[in-house]
């Protein structure tokens, strides 16, 4: 799709609910699409937070202090003061440092957010779409099933009323046709979930066509390059610096400049004048407060850290395996899924010489149709435990 005619999509998807007129449009969407639509309906819906509530004065450490002072003698030829002084605290070298590398954190982190975010969408669309999949694929299987159930019934009607059979091998056939149109109906009921739960994720009405993601190499998987795990270490420098700002090594200088108005009998004066008191940084007095403080702060970090990826692990581990398994699977229910195809072929071909009948015939069919959803469902496993690993690895769509 150009890339001006998906531009337009998005907004007009993002301002607008579905319509029905879309659904071609949306079919032809990749998954890494319909991200971006499901991003700036977000955006839309929460507003810009990209305006600072807020800013910062470069120099001025804290809000700057005006002092008014009148000194009046008690003797008649006394002297009378009056003094007005403005109080400037600026902020120290080390703290000017401290906001530059805490700019430079909150740029970083807020990217990391943004990518984190786009990872916590595409988990969403991922189980959506894979999920919608799978019992789509259920569904379908459960239909062949019941049509070829719905036949067997019908013969076993005509034996019934021939009186051939008993009704109890009628009554059989009969539960085993309606217990696969309940299957069918939870599977059904299944696609409407995941469907309704896509929409209310992205704003889009049905699913897109292609929903396979690359394969992913498993060996460059990096857990210390998962957006959480940067997250909680970007948000770890973060406290630093700021606990740095309260040590003494980033108090501020304060510039007091003064006017003084001298009024005696013998004459008036005025002086003017500035004074600067300059913390001695080089000497460190933080406190056992604060000492306390860092360390608490540092083992709840490193306890946050040891939850986090101990439970990424984990998930990466559990899929990992759960690849292995599909894998091996694929060879075995390829094989008896060709096998029961013969099967039924075979079966076909002895009706026509009329040496099995067609219950038999129905049956092997039946037990085709199993063997062929099994493999294409696996099939499907694979391609979904793919997408899971990404989604663990921190890959977003």
């Amino acid at each position: 799709m150009k890339q001006p005619t998906f531009t337009l999509l998005i907004l007009v998807i993002a301002l607008l609910p579905w319509n029905e007129s879309w659904s071609q449009s949306i079919h032809d969407l990749s998954l890494k699409e319909v991200l971006a639509v499901t991003m700036e309906r977000s955006k839309f819906r929460h507003g810009s937070l990209e305006q600072k509530p807020y800013s910062s004065s470069s120099w001025l450490a804290s809000l700057p202090s005006i002092g008014i002072s009148y000194l009046n003698s008690d003797k008649q030829q006394g002297t009378d003061e009056t003094e007005l002084s403005l109080n400037l605290p600026i902020k120290s070298a080390s703290h000017r440092r401290i906001d530059k590398k805490l700019q430079a954190l909150a740029e970083e982190f807020e990217a990391i957010n943004l990518q984190q975010k786009s990872l916590y969408l595409s988990g969403f669309i991922r189980e959506s779409v894979w999920s919608y999949r799978v019992a789509a694929a259920q569904r379908e299987s459960a239909s062949r099933k019941m049509h070829l159930l719905n036949q067997l019934a019908k013969q076993y009607q005509a034996l019934f009323a021939a009186k051939t059979i008993s009704e109890y091998s009628l009554l059989r056939v009969q539960k085993e046709w309606f217990d696969a149109q309940i299957t069918e109906l939870g599977y059904q009921q299944e696609v409407q979930r995941w469907l309704q739960q896509f929409r209310t994720i992205t704003g889009l009405g049905s699913i897109p066509g292609t929903i396979v993601e690359d394969t992913l190499d498993t060996s460059q998987f990096s857990l210390q390059q998962h957006p959480q795990i940067r997250l909680l270490d970007v948000a770890w420098s973060q406290k630093q610096q700021m606990m740095l700002v309260s040590r003494n090594q980033s108090d501020p200088w304060n510039v007091k400049l003064s006017a003084k108005n001298v009024d005696s009998p013998d004459f008036q004066d005025d002086q003017f004048g500035i004074g600067v008191d300059i913390p001695l940084s080089f000497v460190d007095i933080s406190s056992e407060l604060q000492q306390s403080e860092w360390q608490q702060e540092r083992q709840s970090v490193d306890r946050d850290r040891d939850e986090l990826q101990l439970g990424l692990q984990h998930r990466w581990s559990m899929l990992l395996n759960e690849s292995r398994v599909l894998q091996k699977q694929r060879e075995l229910l390829k094989q008896s899924s060709e096998l029961s195809e013969r099967i039924a072929q075979q079966s076909k071909k002895f009706r026509k010489l009329n040496e099995i009948g067609e219950e038999m015939v129905l049956r092997q069919l039946i037990d085709a149709v199993d063997a062929q959803s099994r493999f294409s469902l696996n099939e499907i496993y694979i391609q979904q435990n793919n997408a899971m690993l990404r989604q663990a690895a921190g890959i977003p769509l």
